[in-house]
């Protein structure tokens, strides 16, 4: 997708720079969080000497600071993620407040829980900076602008470090079930209920502390506190199906792959079906381009749509389904299935050549189709057993 100037649009967002050779973005649906702000805190922060354009500078300026807060909680599990040794993609801040997006193919507990607990600890090195500071602070503004920056670091550090998935606790409770029981999915699952619990026990306790004191819960507060639990029964539900889903995949990948056969696309039809008919099984054609890096797959249908008088003059280009440069996946020898659906899915391919990574040796070809059918049939199993 292009830009009506011709220059590329990110599906993540407007790239506002990088760190360290990682894109930032800021995500399309931030503006929403300014918005919120500036609509709901503007005219609390108004005054009658400065006129009400006032109130809404300030919530502009504390949008903006909170920004900054949301990027440095980003940025801190980026670099831990790359100290660790995993690629990073990307940092994008969202409605949500961010994510950040690094393969975690070889991650292991505590590498996990390292790049989860310093986002959380960054925002309460702010509340901490921001309280030695706002002493030394003059100006009406400035100081409220610092002091309601401190108060919302110091909350979003401890509510990320609460023990359940989609916050940054919930990651460090489910590394800390996956170092113990040595499986990655109980860890999920585990941290994900304990997610559930928080977003039902949240709410519960604002209403229910209220009511028992003979009063009614505030109106705005119950807004904030179903929004927030939402976030967190959805979060925590994906992390529970994520779960039972690695688990399903934990094991090799060879189930799902069907046998490759290279050939160049220079190559015509009739040495594309000599070559495959030789090995005596089904092969998946791939067409390669000159360097011999694979381009396309070619469709059984489409070599039986070329009449046999025609096969020996008509070149395996023409019948090829070119794919996109990033189909082929290389996957350490030890992968399980659990790394192929997750690069599949982040590179949204419904087929892949799989190649080993050291060697660069084709493994095979892995079909969505196919691969939702092995963990379908698994995740049945499972439910049943």
């Amino acid at each position: 997708m292009t830009t009506p100037g011709g220059q590329p649009r990110s599906p993540h967002g407007w790239r506002m720079g990088s760190l360290g050779g990682i894109p930032v973005y800021l995500g399309r649906s931030w503006p929403i969080i300014a918005v919120v702000i500036i609509v709901l805190f503007g005219p609390r922060l108004g005054t009658a000497g400065r006129g009400p354009a006032y109130g809404y500078l300030v919530a502009l300026g504390y949008a903006v600071l909170l920004l900054v807060s949301v990027l440095v909680h980003e940025a801190a599990h980026a670099l831990a993620a790359r100290w660790s040794g995993h690629p990073v993609d990307r940092i994008v801040a969202d409605v949500w407040g961010g994510h950040t997006v690094y393969d975690a193919t070889r991650s292991h507990p505590g590498a996990t829980a390292v790049i989860a607990v310093v986002g959380p600890l960054a925002n309460l090195v702010l509340a901490v900076l921001g309280y030695l500071v706002l002493p030394l602070v003059t100006g009406e503004t400035a100081q409220l602008l610092v002091g309601v920056v401190t108060w919302a670091n110091l909350l979003v550090g401890l509510f990320n470090l609460l023990p359940g998935l989609p916050l940054d606790g919930g990651q460090i409770v489910s590394a800390l079930v996956w170092k113990v029981t040595g499986r990655k999915g109980t860890g999920l699952v585990a941290a994900g209920w304990l997610g559930r619990v928080l977003a039902v026990g949240g709410v519960a306790y604002l209403v229910g502390v209220p009511l028992l004191q003979g009063g009614q819960p505030d109106t705005t507060t119950l807004l904030w506190a179903v929004l927030i639990a939402a976030f967190l029964w959805k979060g925590a539900s994906d992390a529970i199906r994520s779960g039972h889903i690695h688990e399903a995949t934990a094991g090799p990948v060879e189930p799902v792959l069907d046998p490759a056969l290279l050939v160049p696309t220079s190559s015509t039809v009739a040495q594309a079906v000599t070559a495959a008919s030789a090995g005596g099984r089904p092969v998946v054609i791939i067409g390669t381009d000159s360097a011999g890096w694979p381009v396309g797959v070619v469709p059984g249908s489409a070599i039986t749509d070329v009449p046999e008088s025609r096969r020996a003059t008509t070149s395996l280009s023409a019948t090829l389904q070119p794919e996109r440069r990033d189909w082929v996946v290389a996957l350490p020898a030890d992968a399980v299935l659990t790394d192929l659906v997750r690069l599949m899915g982040e590179r949204s391919l419904s087929v892949a050549v799989v190649v080993d990574e050291q060697t660069r040796a084709v493994r095979g070809v892995a079909r969505a189709e196919r691969v939702n059918e092995v963990v379908g049939a698994e995740l049945a199993r499972r439910r049943h057993r």
